[in-house]
């Protein structure tokens, strides 16, 4: 099977299209096989007769799984004698059988020790006095001495008879270790402790292609990169307004995430030191192209196909790309070179009701950007200058030194109920009473009190984290980043001008 990508170790044949016997052009479709992000044609190399399939989709319940370079069919010549076809012999030889183990049992002697055959010596172990011996004795053959010294010496003089041969050593059987009674574990459990727990029982399934692949990955990518994380709440509320009038208007239907596609383009043109990779040769790759790899969730794991050149794209035009992606995807129908690369990422989960989150780098890439949902949040209205009180305004009311309004309070007159509530509200914090319309409530109270309630105004914003790999990228860089994808943002007429 040839290899459909540079990261494809194995696949699953899931139909042949082809069948035994039958004649095909180079550049026909011979079988769909699923590798671990796609399902794929594979098409003839050449012409010829298909004379035998040996994988077949139906070898295993999921389909037949195959390696790459392993032999999956074999092609004929036309005019060929099929029944004749030999298969090549691609299996490694089988390991040699055991040997039987004898059934007579081997006797012991009398002591209960196993005799052992005397070895022979070795003629680098002889000391210069045995060499000596035996040469004066003209013996040239050192194996015919029977050894019973120590590490494998021959006892010459008994060879020779000039002394009585010493036994040879029995040796001992080695007995297995024990542990004492009080720490040797218990080999025999009850059958309540040998039961599952209730409530324990679980489903196996095995892992897809795609599944393992990703948690390969993610493993390699948390344990190799050091990361580092960077979030920035950013206003919505234009960029909604614009997506709103793009579908009431002129019935274009784009979504926040083809916005913040086109965002991060942008911002990735605008800082290039952060559109960089770290190759595998300790250097800094400064890319030129910018592409945007997308997640999108597929039933058998996350995908992340890429949206090249978003830069120069509309958001109309990455809303149709992007959508045509996401559904070949699920349908296992992307080519390598549509989901391989990339210099950048985007996840989002607002969708899915998530406010904040971070995510794991996508291998080779050096961040990624993960999108929270749209959020309310109210905050203070901005204050014109005109209406700002400065210190002296305050306590000269207070005072009842000031005149506003027309109306002139001197010092040491009572104070009014309007003063009293306007007192209250400045030192607790809390709303001013409301006062009879009688002629205690003079016009600079009411002045005052409105221009000190403070005023909230209501905005919708979304939480972006940047992962980045702080091999190749640094914080400040990472904020420089944040600051242009903000602006794209809430400024979204810049983004289509």
């Amino acid at each position: 099977m040839p290899a459909l990508s540079p990261t494809m170790t194995e696949g699953t044949i899931t139909a042949w299209k082809k069948k035994e016997g039958e004649a095909v052009v180079a550049g026909d479709v011979l079988l769909e096989i699923e590798t671990d992000k796609a399902g794929m044609d594979v098409e003839a190399q050449e012409d010829g007769i298909l004379a035998k399939i040996l994988a077949s989709e139906i070898s295993f319940p999921n389909g037949s799984k195959v390696v790459v370079n392993e032999v999956i069919a074999l092609l004929a010549e036309e005019g060929d004698d099929l029944s004749k076809v030999e298969v090549p012999k691609t299996a490694k030889a089988a390991a040699p059988a055991k040997e039987e183990k004898s059934e007579a049992p081997q006797k012991k002697a009398d002591a209960g020790h196993v005799p052992q055959t005397a070895a022979t010596p070795s003629s680098k172990l002889l000391s210069p006095a045995v060499a000596h011996l035996l040469l004066q004795h003209h013996i040239t053959d050192v194996t015919k001495i029977p050894s019973t010294g120590p590490k494998g010496r021959g006892d010459v003089l008994a060879f020779l008879g000039l002394i009585q041969a010493r036994p040879a050593p029995e040796p001992t059987i080695p007995q297995p270790k024990t542990l004492p009674p009080a720490a040797q574990p218990a080999t025999q459990a009850s059958p309540a402790a040998a039961a599952p727990a209730p409530g324990a029982a679980f489903t196996d399934s095995a892992a897809s292609n795609m599944r393992k692949v990703i948690a390969s990955r993610l493993n390699e990518s948390k344990t190799t990169i050091p990361h580092s994380y960077v979030t920035r709440d950013i206003v919505v509320d234009n960029l909604m307004k614009l997506r709103r009038l793009l579908a009431d208007e002129l019935d274009v239907k784009v979504s926040v995430n083809d916005f913040l596609i086109k965002a991060a383009s942008l911002a990735l043109r605008d800082i290039p030191e952060s559109n960089v990779r770290f190759s595998s040769d300790d250097h800094v790759k400064q890319l030129k192209d910018i592409d945007i790899s997308v997640a999108v969730a597929t039933p058998t794991g996350l995908i992340t196909p890429i949206v090249k050149g978003a830069e120069a794209r509309g958001v109309q035009s990455i809303s149709q790309v992007v959508k045509d992606l996401a559904e070949r995807a699920k349908k296992n129908k992307l080519k390598p070179e549509e989901y391989q690369g990339g210099s950048f990422s985007i996840s989002n989960m607002g969708m899915f009701g998530v406010s904040h989150f971070t995510a794991i780098i996508n291998l080779p890439q050096s961040s990624i950007l993960a999108v929270g949902g749209a959020r309310t949040v109210f905050k203070p209205s901005a204050v014109e200058e005109a209406d700002m009180l400065t210190d002296s305004e305050v306590f000269e009311y207070l005072g009842g030194q000031s005149k506003k309004g027309g109306v002139t309070a001197t010092k040491g007159t009572k104070a009014s109920n309007a003063d009293l509530d306007l007192i209250d509200f400045l030192g607790s914090g809390k709303p001013a009473k409301k006062t009879s319309t009688s002629s205690a409530s003079t016009p600079l109270g009411e002045e005052v009190l409105r221009r000190l309630r403070p005023s909230l105004e209501k905005s919708q914003v979304v939480s972006v984290t940047l992962s980045i790999d702080e091999r190749v990228l640094d914080s400040e860089v990472a904020g420089k980043f944040l600051g242009r994808l903000s602006h794209y943002v809430e400024n979204p007429e810049s983004m289509i001008l």
